[in-house]
């Protein structure tokens, strides 16, 4: 049975915020944070590597708490200083994150039949929210080309409900990304604003694509605008409008994909 922690001075407490708000901090030691059972429960079921779990003292959570090196009952205040967010489900739990640079996941990505390709993305929101329809759609991972952001965030992780779990990650630059997928065959489907270019309701996928997309404010850098198969655009009807939200657009592209699988 785990000793109750009643002290946010303990420096278990300590290390575990340090953890939730500094993103330096969970990259030098390749860790996350991941909050609520559900959440924690997907990640053991996808695989991902535990290393502790915080419950908070007398809530009765579904958890297999034998499955973490370390455990740690929290007494109310603790347990309020450690949780990112209001509805945890009384739980918050440490995993090792897997590796994601290009070699790493070059599997993946030998074997992928779509991949979507976020160029420069910056807010977290929007990348949980491509995570999600990437699951739900089946592409076979999402993959972050210079982007400044953590992809292990509490706030992508937040986003995301789980999906993270399941869509590998991979990073890397464009520069190693271009070159990657031509010498695997993939062709590469840019969403690129000139007038050379052919309405998705027109696409014919190939077997091995990739789709890429660029954060709203800058768009995609022209290197892969020379990299292009195509160039796809969204039809928009409306006039007050001449793009879409980049996880928007992502997820009508990823499911006008599947459509014709």
């Amino acid at each position: 049975m785990s000793l109750v922690i009643t002290s946010t001075a303990n420096p278990k407490v300590k290390d575990i915020v340090q953890l939730l708000t500094k993103s330096k901090e969970r990259k030098s030691r390749g860790v996350c944070v991941v909050e609520g059972a559900r959440e924690i429960n997907r990640a053991l079921a996808c695989g991902w590597e535990p290393i502790e779990l915080w419950q908070l003292d007398g809530s009765d959570v579904p958890l297999n708490t034998m499955a973490f090196p370390g455990y740690y009952l929290a007494a109310p205040k603790v347990f309020n200083k450690i949780a990112y967010r209001n509805t945890t489900e009384f739980a918050v739990a440490v995993f090792k994150v897997p590796e994601i640079g290009l070699e790493q996941q070059r599997s993946v990505v030998e074997e992928a039949r779509c991949l979507l390709i976020l160029e420069g993305i910056e807010k977290p929101g929007n990348l949980g929210a491509v995570l999600r329809t990437a699951c739900a759609a089946g592409v076979d991972a999402v993959v972050l080309a210079d982007a400044p952001l953590d992809p292990f965030s509490p706030n992508v992780i937040r986003n995301a409900t789980g999906a993270l779990f399941e869509v590998p990650i991979i990073s890397a630059t464009s520069k190693e990304l271009i070159p990657a997928l031509k010498s695997l065959g993939m062709s590469i489907y840019i969403t690129y604003l000139h007038d050379n270019a052919t309405s998705m309701f027109d696409v014919q996928w190939s077997e091995k694509c990739a789709i890429v997309l660029g954060e709203e404010a800058g768009g995609l850098s022209e290197s892969w605008n020379a990299a292009a198969d195509e160039n796809v655009i969204i039809p928009m009807a409306g006039d007050a409008i001449d793009s879409l939200n980049v996880s928007v657009s992502a997820a009508v592209l990823m499911y006008h994909w599947k459509s014709q699988q």
